[in-house]
């Protein structure tokens, strides 16, 4: 299990500092009249991700190895496979429909999927999620994210 929190999080180092790099290009400062720079959010989320990166490699380094295999079962690897499917979806999803309807169909599909709850409970959460990603970037950080093809043929809001 050591050598697989290790990998893990020698993994996420790397895309830690390819985030940071790729802020560090956009810039991630304030903008006068504008607000935050195009860089500030991957900034903040690849700096914390860098820090909790560092923070699981000098835990496992420290801890001995007590020669359990990475994944304890077959389900285990099944719901790690789920979830990089839907992760790997929201990806391709956000490249033809935009971020909203993407993330609406994310919240959705990995809250009955993988979550099994009720579909009253997927829908409230997968609405909220949508409406707080829309407000908090688009109106709270003003920061244009990609739209769906609805949008830019103006026929829906995003």
């Amino acid at each position: 299990m050591k050598k697989g929190e290790l990998i893990t999080a020698l993994g996420f180092i790397i895309i830690s500092i390819v985030t940071l790099r790729e802020a560090f290009r956009l810039g991630f400062g304030w903008v006068e009249q504008q607000g935050p720079a195009a860089g500030f959010t991957l900034f903040w989320l690849g700096l914390l991700m860098l820090l909790c990166s560092v923070m699981i490699l000098v835990i496992g380094l420290r801890k001995k190895d007590d020669g359990e295999p990475f994944f304890v079962n077959k389900q285990g690897l099944w719901e790690a496979v789920r979830i990089f499917f839907t992760a790997a979806l929201l990806t391709v999803g956000i490249i033809y429909t935009g971020i909203y309807w993407a993330t609406l169909g994310y919240c959705i599909l990995f809250t009955r999927w993988l979550g099994k709850h009720r579909w009253r409970t997927v829908i409230l959460f997968s609405v909220v999620m949508t409406v707080a990603v829309y407000f908090g970037m688009e109106k709270g950080l003003q920061l244009p994210l990609p739209k769906s093809f609805l949008y830019k043929r103006g026929l829906f809001p995003f």
